[in-house]
């Protein structure tokens, strides 16, 4: 950790955050902070008044039903023996970490990856960025998303009469217990408007599910209606806008539509919907791209933010209401693009930040229950990726932008990264994420260049790192040629322009063969002497040799060799840090990693080549090959010149 004080960093950070804020955004953070102080002054008063007021839930047809008011989603809950014991044990994942649930409220205020107590004070005072004394508190927000609760839900509904009633009662407990221990506007859980969206969500389907096997209900339901009407008002009152709109925006927004679309009795319902709506509308095709492709460029949050587009659309046509049909396309094309690199959740690949974090819950299977066709051999998307698919591989080309302007919080310095799958095996992998706000050095390592199939040049990123959540200097990369050949081999060129600060510019060419086999180039033209890095991540044991390495295991690809420089093999080191993978948010491992260093002047070339077992490199072939991504960039670079002298 650094040694920097906790002031110092919440003032450098501030003063990033302005940096890329309009003079329209300043003047409404500004009119924020009068937001907050009434909402302080209010809840004051409201406190004096021991919470006089508060709606009759008699009143709202949500709570007095006794057939479900939500639709009935696409499940695939299939939990095995121990997971059926972890809910009925009051266990739940908290990112990687342990959680369970107590009847006491502080279990609420817990970190779970430190044991330490955050303040239940005044949301606003809680110092929760990096640095805090706390822990990581996108961790401590896990369980109080209540997504728990829709499990257990599940599990209720497909149970046995006493499991079902366990479940149930479980599900009862741990929602009066959050209420209880979370009074309006105090504490970490009201930090983000997100999260309370997140959690208005969960429990209303959860206790939808269960309407019927309530135990208190005359304590249940006036909880429920308390909480829809504090989080939906919070909500509206502190939506994610400006520079900030972005995933946050799209679930705090589906919030307000569930909670005026769910209670429309409440005085401020219909102000709800319009809002949610409204803007859910004005941000499809924004964060939603003409290719099914997200702004973000964090494969993660691409799916989180469909599936919240799938549950408005599901929700408001079973309560009878009308559905933009910019909301509806926006889903539908961004399932279909999702489905081009995945069957499943789990198989996505982990392009940019990814949390684990889910719209509702990882049982849900809205934006996945009709599989695609299988792509052809190549597909590109406008957003910035190419896949080539093989009968045995999949190989996924990053040439898209950084991430979401103007502070590409989520995107990876990634341009030009490749991720490999060969027979069901991660042969060439993107690390991961690891951590949000904990330990800068890790956070700053898994987000940047070297921990990508990239080359990096003097060791440094592609773009700078300014905060967690801030870039600044973003590359551009663009896929200069692309051409399937009637052999059935398959050539792509790309280049980015991320070190031009340095007098370098980056080109990678791919050559997919019929025989299996893979050839990657990558070409540093510019000016000067410089120290360049090839890092290749591996998801599979291998076995070093001179030139590269042999894969042990069942992957049809068993080699990799790699020419151009100096061959080096890490694995968990951490000075500097190099050789590691997170598979999930807030754990990581030892992984290898090739790096191959050459320092000298430019240009340079380093070839790599991935075969199977079977196949013997051609050189005269891999020669014409190189030959022509040489010509390939020639010519490009020729046109470049021609316009910009135009």
């Amino acid at each position: 950790m650094t040694n920097e004080p906790l002031w110092g960093r919440n003032i450098r950070w501030y003063a990033k955050r302005v940096s890329v804020m309009g003079p329209g955004e300043l003047a409404a953070r500004v009119g924020e902070q009068w937001s907050l102080r009434a909402m302080r002054v209010g809840l004051a008063m409201r406190r004096a008044c021991r919470g006089g007021g508060r709606a009759d839930p008699a009143r709202f047809g949500f709570c007095g039903a006794t057939a479900p008011q939500l639709p009935a989603l696409p499940w695939r809950f299939e939990p095995g023996p121990d997971v059926i014991e972890a809910l009925l044990a009051g266990r739940s994942p908290a990112l990687g970490y342990d959680w369970t649930w107590r009847p006491d409220g502080g279990v609420w205020h817990e970190a779970p990856d430190t044991g330490a107590r955050w303040p239940r004070t005044w949301f606003y005072a809680i110092p929760y960025r990096t640095g805090n004394p706390y822990g990581d508190v996108r961790v401590a927000w896990e369980p109080s998303r209540l997504q728990q609760l829709v499990a257990l839900a599940l599990l209720a509904r497909a149970s046995a009469p006493g499991t079902a009633d366990r479940a149930a009662g479980l599900l009862e407990a741990q929602f009066l217990s959050w209420t209880e221990a979370n009074p309006p506007f105090t504490g970490i859980h009201y930090i983000s408007a997100m999260e309370c969206g997140l959690r208005l969500l969960a429990v209303c389907h959860a206790l939808d599910l269960v309407r019927d096997r309530l135990r208190a209900p005359e304590r249940t339901w006036p909880a429920l209606v308390a909480l829809v009407e504090d989080h939906a008002g919070f909500i509206e009152r502190r939506l994610s806008l400006h520079s900030s709109t972005g995933n946050h925006t799209i679930a705090e927004c589906a919030a307000l539509v569930y909670a005026g679309a769910l209670f429309p009795e409440f005085d401020k319902a219909r102000d709800w919907v319009s809002t949610g709506a409204a803007l859910l509308e004005r941000e499809a095709p924004r964060q939603i791209l003409a290719d099914g492709g997200g702004l973000e460029q964090a494969f993660w949050y691409h799916a989180f933010v469909v599936d919240l587009y799938g549950l408005v659309d599901a929700a408001l046509r079973h309560r009878g209401r009308w559905v933009s049909p910019v909301i509806r396309y926006a889903w539908s094309r961004g399932c279909d693009f999702l489905r081009a690199f995945a069957d499943e959740p789990a198989s996505l690949p982990p392009v940019g930040d990814e949390d684990g974090g889910f719209a509702l819950s990882p049982w849900l299977r809205l934006s996945w229950q009709d599989h695609a066709a299988r792509t052809p051999r190549l597909s590109t998307f406008e957003s910035g990726y190419s896949l080539i698919r093989t009968e045995e591989s999949l190989l996924i080309f990053d040439h898209g932008p950084l991430g979401m302007a103007p502070s590409y919080g989520h995107g990876h310095a990634d341009a030009l990264s490749v991720i490999l799958r060969c027979g069901g095996c991660d042969v060439l992998i993107d690390p991961g994420t690891y951590t949000y706000t904990g330990d800068p050095a890790w956070r700053a390592y898994f987000r940047g260049t070297r921990a990508h199939n990239t080359v990096t040049v003097d060791e440094e990123d592609q773009a700078w790192q300014d905060t967690a959540f801030q870039w600044s200097r973003p590359c551009a990369a663009e896929l200069v040629r692309s051409e399937p050949r009637a052999d059935g081999s398959v050539a792509l060129l790309a280049r980015h322009d991320g070190y031009q600060r340095l007098g370098v510019e980056h080109w990678r060419g791919i050559l997919s063969r019929p025989s299996g086999t893979w050839l990657i180039w990558d070409y540093l033209t510019g000016h000067g002497t410089h120290c360049l890095d090839l890092h290749w991540h591996l998801g599979v044991e291998a076995v070093e040799r001179p030139d590269g390495v042999l894969f042990s295991g069942p992957p049809p690809i068993a080699s990799l060799t790699v020419s151009g420089g100096t061959l080096a093999v890490q694995r968990g080191e951490t000075s500097p840090i190099s050789g590691w993978r997170s598979r999930c948010y807030g754990h990581k491992e030892p992984a290898t990693t090739l790096r191959v260093r050459f320092e000298g002047p430019l240009p340079h070339e380093f070839v790599t080549q991935l075969a199977p077992d079977h196949v013997v490199a051609d050189s005269a072939d891999e020669e014409d090959a190189i030959v022509e991504f040489r010509e390939w960039v020639a010519q490009a670079s020729r046109r470049r010149r021609l316009r910009f002298a135009t």
